[in-house]
């Protein structure tokens, strides 16, 4: 510790020597008994000890010590000390150490710790104190991603002003990953989706002689419901993990730190691209999904119940109309955001360890899957109302 000029009650103080030897001395006070200091209390002055003064605090039979700076010219970790070993002296001995008239960088280490309640208070029962932690953590994450939604928001604004910093090679990388490189899987998934609704429908019809109505039901299932549901959970399960991956990795390795020191908003930077491929291109492979679903029932419908092409692709374009057409990318257009935008946050909230980028990427792809069900019967709800 620094030595420092201790305050001085007394009017002459001011013009003693400052490198004056250490002095005490005890006064008698009723109950007790003041000790006033004076002197330069510092490392390498011959201290008096502590044992001595409270000997002599005793031999006076007084209940209470306050000691006081009355002369004290500078002081260091070496007065510190003395009243450390003062203090226990005296409270080992049942004596009180009233140490309120020290200076506060003085009382604050001398003060007594606070005694431990007799009767500490039960604990909160522990299913309980679970389900709330739970519902603390929940709505923390909640707020985190409005207010990643909110940054999202006033990022686009930026761009369409042309003031957002992003990358095009990047911006580009990210439209490809989300759109082109994941064609094959959606075909694959979308004709096997229509080739199972076309075989379902065709087992049940065959038994009332409508096996027609076959290509009726796949393309208003395929464009109202099942193209744009089963595209989104893909893209939860492709785009979105990796979205969450990327940003727990870069979380990780601190990079997401280093743009904040650079002032560069990782919601612009990061998560605008991604958000806006998702929410672009998942109607484009919606639509694609509505194809290939059409195309599974028809390979069905022709083998099953011996359509032909022109026969089943005419029965479809008879029972779709635009309804279900806008319908089915107005979900598709809101799966897109909502994938992304659990991949970033989780992504962005994820720790920093390995463990944490595999926990990012899981939770993303659950809670994308489970927004998109909910989300989806939120649609059925409200199309159910609107008569659409």
């Amino acid at each position: 510790m620094i030595a420092e000029r201790a305050p001085s009650r007394l009017d002459g103080a001011a013009g003693q020597d400052p490198d004056a030897p250490p002095s005490w001395a005890l006064r008698a006070e009723p109950g007790g008994a003041r000790l006033e200091l004076s002197g330069a209390w510092t490392l390498g002055s011959a201290l008096p000890s502590a044992a001595e003064v409270a000997a002599r605090w005793r031999a006076q039979g007084a209940g209470v010590l306050i000691p006081e700076l009355v002369a004290v010219t500078r002081w260091d970790g070496a007065l510190l000390a003395f009243l450390l070993a003062l203090a226990q002296t005296v409270r080992a001995g049942g004596g009180t150490f009233d140490e309120r008239g020290l200076p506060d960088a003085l009382r604050r280490v001398l003060r007594p710790p606070e005694p431990a309640q007799a009767h500490p208070p039960p604990p909160a029962p522990r299913g309980l104190r679970r389900v709330g932690e739970w519902a603390l953590a929940r709505l923390t994450s909640f707020n985190a991603a409005l207010e990643l939604l909110g940054e999202v928001v006033l990022g686009f604004f930026r761009l369409l002003r042309g003031q957002a910093r992003l990358y095009a090679d990047d911006v580009w990388q990210v439209f490809s990953a989300s759109s082109a490189h994941a064609l094959p899987i959606v075909a694959i998934v979308n004709l096997l989706v229509g080739a199972i609704l076309a075989f379902i429908g065709s087992v049940q019809l065959l038994q009332f002689g409508a096996g027609m109505y076959v290509a009726d039901g796949v393309a208003i299932a395929m464009v109202r419901e099942m193209a744009a549901v089963i595209t989104a959970v893909v893209l939860a399960g492709r785009t979105g993990a990796a979205f969450a991956a990327q940003l727990a990795t870069m979380q990780g390795n601190e990079e997401i730190d280093a743009l904040r020191v650079l002032g560069v908003s990782p919601a612009e930077f990061l998560v605008l691209p991604r958000v806006l491929a998702l929410t672009l291109m998942t109607p484009l492979l919606y639509l694609y999904a509505c194809a290939l679903g059409i195309l599974g029932g028809l390979l069905v419908g022709s083998g099953m119940l011996e359509l032909s092409a022109a026969s089943y692709l005419d029965r479809t374009i008879g029972a779709l109309n635009t309804h279900n057409f806008v319908l089915g990318a107005s979900k598709s257009l809101v799966f897109g955001a909502l994938v992304a935008l659990s991949g970033c946050h989780y992504g962005l909230r994820a720790g920093r360890n390995a463990a944490a980028v595999g926990q990012a990427a899981t939770t993303a792809v659950v809670t994308s899957i489970v927004g998109v069900i909910a989300v989806d019967a939120l649609f059925a709800v409200c199309a159910n109302a609107l008569g659409v």
